[in-house]
């Protein structure tokens, strides 16, 4: 418990002076005392905050109810599991093939944030010795597979999970302290942190921006704060987000992309690298100075290059034409075909009329990806585009669109100009 006695500042005095054994932190300045039990500090133990009585109420009452998110199995502690149960938790979040991870709940929930994991720790790129801080931990998976990778870490949450830390500790050999609290009040010392790293939590916080500003504040500069959470694509979808849960007396709370961004931004943040998926998973940046982030998510996402591998084919007379587009992502987020906004191929067409090039239609069919394209990344995809209905010259300028946002070459990719003809006999040239 150390180093987060170390880092810790006094919930009521604001100071960080502090006297600790085993089994009590005490603050010499005001004489607060906060119990440390089952290796756990415990700074919510006196608290009288009604939100945060619910809250604790309510990870009680709904942990063994799959609909809300529990696990579907008899249990009385999390922290002394033993058998098939064990060996799922500690399997977080790739599973482990049993029962767990293909009924309805928590861990099932748990895995379909495998991609955006593995996104978070392969941008995130994580040096041992490094500080990280993960808030809303829970199990504290996440938190065992960065210790795993040589980093100190603190886990901060507000249930009684924590303490399942230990089938992690004797599994992996590895340590890290336990803060229970409110993480969107919790404070550490001021940059503090190399890395702050939430996995589905932040939108259990009911103030986004008081939570942005203190995960900023608690970053060094050049600090990293890594995210998965949820997204609406319209407003009125947070009417729908997580009303059983609301109703059980949990937080939920959820946000559009430009919302999610905008709080981070305002609160220094710039974006480095994102997913946007079913979930949106991001590493940001702390500024060495107070500036305000780039307003726009998307600003650094559309760079790359297309190129054209093989000539025009007609599939059968008549039919669509197929060539090989290769596209490259030089941008600073992963295009993903399965999405609120997708990105896929398409094309603009035009025809030839004399010596010009009359627009015929701007929006034309759409190729999906085969697989999600990650910064730095490429592939081949066999673009389609649709046999005009009159013979003629044409030009298919060649482009990528981010569903719902904009076109790509509206953002300065060069697009790829294809020619073709059309002849009466419905056969191409």
């Amino acid at each position: 418990m150390r180093d987060a006695v170390g880092l810790l500042v006094c919930p009521r005095c604001r100071q960080a002076d502090w006297v600790s054994s085993d089994v009590l932190v005490r603050c010499r300045r005001c004489q607060a005392s906060y119990p440390v039990v089952d290796h756990v500090l415990d700074l919510t133990g006196t608290s009288h905050d009604p939100s945060i009585l619910s809250e604790q109420d309510a990870a009680y009452r709904t942990e063994r109810d799959p609909s809300l998110g529990g696990i579907n199995d008899r249990f009385d502690d999390l922290t002394a599991a033993d058998g098939p149960l064990e060996s799922a938790i500690l399997a977080l979040p790739h599973g482990d093939g049993s029962r767990y991870y293909r009924e309805p709940g928590y861990f099932a929930n748990v895995h379909t944030s495998v991609a955006a994991f593995e996104f978070l720790l392969t941008h995130l790129d994580p040096t041992p010795g490094q500080r990280l801080l993960d808030l809303g931990a829970d199990l504290t998976w996440s938190t065992s597979h960065l210790a795993r990778r040589g980093l100190r870490c603190i886990a901060v949450d507000i249930n009684h999970h924590l303490a399942a830390a230990r089938l992690f500790f004797r599994r992996y050999g590895v340590s890290y302290d336990l803060v229970r609290a409110d993480m969107s009040r919790v404070s550490f010392r001021d940059r503090a942190f190399d890395t702050v790293l939430t996995v589905n939590a932040l939108h259990h916080c009911a103030d986004l921006a008081v939570a942005s500003a203190n995960i900023a504040r608690m970053l060094r500069p050049g600090g990293r704060f890594a995210f998965i959470e949820p997204y609406c694509l319209r407003a009125e979808d947070r009417i729908r987000f997580g009303a059983a849960q609301i109703e059980a007396g949990i937080s939920e709370h959820t946000y559009l992309l430009q919302e999610w961004h905008s709080a981070f931004a305002r609160a220094g943040l710039s974006v480095r690298a994102h997913r946007v998926s079913d979930s949106f998973a991001a590493i940001y940046e702390r500024a060495d100075s107070e500036a305000v982030g780039e307003p726009d998510l998307f600003s650094g996402f559309y760079a790359g290059e297309l190129s054209l591998e093989s000539s025009v084919e007609a599939q059968s007379a008549g039919g669509a034409l197929r060539v090989d587009l290769r596209l490259r992502n030089r941008g600073n987020g992963t295009w993903c075909q399965t999405s609120g906004f997708p990105v896929r191929a398409s094309y603009h067409l035009s025809r030839q009329e004399g010596d010009a090039m009359v627009p015929v239609s701007f929006d034309n069919v759409r190729t999906a990806l085969p697989s999600e394209i990650g910064p730095g990344a490429d592939a081949t995809i066999p673009l389609v585009i649709a046999r005009p209905a009159a013979p003629g010259r044409y030009l298919a300028e060649v482009d990528l669109v981010h569903e719902g946002v904009r076109w790509f070459s509206e953002r300065g990719l060069r697009s790829v100009p294809l020619t073709f003809t059309v002849a009466g006999d419905a056969s191409y040239s």
